[in-house]
């Protein structure tokens, strides 16, 4: 069933304390991100960003986790996992479960049990 940006964040916010995996794939580049959820904070347009892909609006996984890319685990550069909003097509939710899609990528987040 299609859901809302509010549906999304919503659904973020009850799984506070839940570890979750969060897979993005990006053209053909997949990461995966396992994250102890803290907490969620959405972030409107930025004009001081460094780069194009983190200036719009996006939503701000925050907490603990480590980056899964080409068979590597390092910890998170930060406590937060990014996921810019701009082009935003694609929003469902499920009970262990929630999917993203952007203009630029896929985000599928799982509730790990």
């Amino acid at each position: 069933m299609p859901a809302s940006l509010a549906d999304i964040t919503q659904w973020l916010e009850s799984q506070t304390d839940k570890e979750l995996v969060i897979t993005k794939q990006e053209d053909s580049d997949l990461d995966e991100v396992v994250m102890r959820l803290a907490r969620v904070e959405r972030r409107g347009e930025r004009s001081d960003s460094p780069d194009d892909y983190t200036n719009g609006a996006s939503l701000l996984l925050r907490g603990n986790g480590t980056v899964v890319t080409e068979g590597r685990e390092e910890p998170l550069p930060s406590d937060a996992f990014e996921i810019p909003l701009e082009g935003l097509s694609l929003t469902e939710t499920a009970d262990d479960a929630a999917l993203l899609v952007t203009e630029r990528a896929k985000y599928e987040i799982k509730v790990r049990i």
